[in-house]
């Protein structure tokens, strides 16, 4: 511990170590800099949160992870170091301590954790920010031991160990954002240059003008009557700050979004490469191609693909080229750095799809979180969609740890992940069928889709794709909660029930057991343990877990059909009696086929009597 603390305190004795080197091999960052570029690693570090002996500390522990070999996931052992010592030097000088080592007092630690329990953070923020206080007691740096790591986070968490999900969109609101961002996208993908160009002239003469006029009115005045070539058939608004271009920005990230799966990191990777076209058993179907980091040991990037729509070439190509104008700006601004790594890291920043303006306040080329929530944002409010009575219902059963968060009336704010949770939802909720037609609202979707979906293995095999792990659990998660749903429905709400396994939960039902009445939990549960499975039919559902959806469930012992679905089998009866009638009229010698459409009209009208649904009873003699 002594030959520890001598090097934190060092009297800067440590400033001239050499933490990085550059490409060529020559000295980069040394120990005294706040911020250290590790070109190797691939990141950067920033010291620049904390101060005095805690930023000594935390230095000297971030030099031991990047001198450690054996350690392969660097990056995020550097991050939750970090972020746990900003956060615990908040708690230490809250209490007026100032080092670390005044955690190892008992009273101090309880003031300590008094003060964390007011920063109300997540269970989960919490679990990663303790690590650090195993990092300083693995360097001898306290001696306080923290054994019950989760214990600890789940009595400093503002909301206990619920963790709140990424938000699922209502359908009627997915459906509006989703159809006005491909609008938007259709409208203006024809006139992206002329979007740059247009641009690039305002920009340019606001600049000129506002050194003549004092009022930003009219310095804008003159700007706009110096724009050449403005589009005639499109409506586009000027502002210096980028508004209107940020509100373009908002509806090609959420086609991207909406129409991969994928998250926002994933997103921020595609280039104007990243679309492709590839063939399998004759269609065509579009693959976007990008860097997945998540799943990956080390958080070494690989290379992977998400099958998509067209319209997100489209997107792709509106965002790259409606701000070329800024990216030629910022290129201007690379030709002034010297050091050769220093330049290609700020290009590599400069050709990403989502760029900022490079006259405003920002210094890195590449949009942040908060400018891509706020592109989000201003499309969302843009579009005025406010919840109905039905939305909220949806939302509180899609988002049960978020009941209550959406009110009738207001605008639902998306974030990145909301998209890729929606994408997971609504492939469960629709039968793994494509979720780009929603309620078949949009006619001109790509059907490729559906089928990668269905026999996604084969396509990944055919094309060398590596199928996105992450979203399939996420995926599989979905199916559970949706399983949850209806067995909950059926043991608890359904007022009636129809099929064998139907008869059986009502009759349970009637008799009072307690089997029957299970909570979400206790059925989520058996769903997860596998002794509850269900299968949704065109006609019901089946509690098969072997089920393979084609059977007509005309004899089915694990049938379930409700009120909802049984009323969808009067449509189906009433073809079912004009393929018989028809068969029968023409004098067609098929017994086999005219006896199974007979049984199968008697069996609906046996579901129509069971739930009380009028209707008129077919004979054989009817059809003579």
């Amino acid at each position: 511990m002594k030959e520890t603390l001598n090097f934190i305190d060092g009297n800067n004795t440590n400033d001239d170590l050499i933490v990085s080197f550059d490409t060529e091999g020559s000295p980069y960052s040394y120990y005294s800099y706040d911020d250290w570029h590790l070109w190797s690693l691939g990141f950067d570090v920033s010291f620049s949160r904390l101060s005095g002996d805690f930023k000594k500390t935390v230095k000297y522990l971030v030099y031991k992870i990047i001198l450690n070999d054996n350690l392969k996931s660097k990056k995020n052992t550097i991050k939750n170091i970090i972020e746990g010592a900003v956060i615990f030097e908040k708690c230490i000088t809250g209490c007026n301590g100032l080092s670390y080592s005044f955690i190892d007092d008992n009273n101090n630690f309880r003031r300590i954790l008094d003060e964390a329990k007011k920063k109300r953070l997540k269970f989960k923020t919490w679990k990663n920010n303790l690590i650090f206080l195993s990092h300083l007691n693995n360097a001898e740096i306290i001696t306080r031991e923290i054994k019950n790591n989760e214990e600890l986070a789940l009595y400093l968490s503002a909301s206990g160990a619920s963790v709140s999900q990424a938000v699922c969109i209502p359908e009627s609101i997915a459906s509006k954002y989703y159809s006005e961002a491909l609008n938007v996208i259709e409208t203006y993908y024809p006139y992206r240059n002329e979007i740059s160009s247009c641009y690039d002239d305002y920009v340019s003469e606001y600049l000129e003008s506002s050194k003549r006029y004092k009022s930003n009115i009219s310095a804008r005045r003159y700007a706009l009557k110096n724009v050449k070539q403005l589009p005639k058939n499109i409506d586009i608004q000027f502002d210096y700050s980028g508004s209107w271009l940020s509100w373009l920005r908002g509806a090609c990230y959420t086609v991207i979004a909406a129409f991969t799966g994928c998250r926002d990191g994933e997103i921020k990777s595609f280039d104007i490469y990243s679309y492709q076209e590839k063939k399998y058993a004759g269609m065509t179907f579009p693959v976007l191609h990008g860097l997945d980091t998540k799943p990956n040991a080390g958080g070494v990037a690989r290379h992977t693909s998400w099958v998509t729509i067209p319209s997100v070439k489209k997107a792709i190509l509106l965002l790259w080229d409606a701000f070329s104008f800024a990216r030629e700006k910022w290129r201007e601004q690379a030709d002034s750095i010297v050091h050769p790594d220093e330049r290609n890291a700020f290009l590599e920043k400069v050709n990403s799809l989502f760029v900022t303006l490079p006259y405003m306040r920002g210094h890195r080329p590449n949009a942040g979180k908060q400018s891509l929530a706020h592109s989000l944002n201003t499309f969302v409010k843009s579009i005025g969609y406010r919840a109905t009575k039905d939305d909220v219902q949806e939302f509180d059963l899609l988002n049960p740890s978020r009941k209550g968060e959406l009110k009738t009336g207001q605008i639902l704010k998306v974030h990145p992940h909301a998209f890729r949770r929606t994408f997971a939802v609504y492939l469960v909720r629709n039968k793994l069928a494509s979720l780009l037609d929603i309620k078949y609202q949009f006619k001109h979707m790509n059907i490729a889709m559906t089928s990668w979906y269905a026999n996604q293995a084969n396509i990944a095999s055919y094309a060398d794709m590596m199928i996105d792990q992450d979203l399939q659990d996420e995926i599989a998660g979905e199916n559970q909660n949706y399983m949850t749903d209806i067995f909950y429905h059926l043991y608890n709400e359904a007022e009636t029930l129809a099929g064998h396994e139907g008869k059986r939960i009502k009759n349970l039902r009637v008799e009072g057991d307690t089997r029957i009445y299970l909570d979400r939990e206790e059925i989520r549960k058996q769903v997860q343990d596998g002794r509850l499975s269900i299968v949704e039919h065109p006609g019901g559902y089946c509690t098969n877990p072997n089920c393979d959806r084609i059977c007509d469930m005309t004899t089915c012992q694990y049938k379930i059909v409700t009120k909802d679905k049984a009323k969808s089998l009067i449509k189906i009866r009433e073809k079912l009696i004009v393929k018989y009638t028809e068969i029968e009229s023409i004098g067609l010698d098929m017994p086999n086929v005219s006896s199974k459409l007979f049984y199968e009209i008697r069996a609906i009208e046996q579901v129509l009597s069971e739930h009380h649904l009028a209707y008129v009873a077919f004979n054989e003699k009817d059809t003579y």
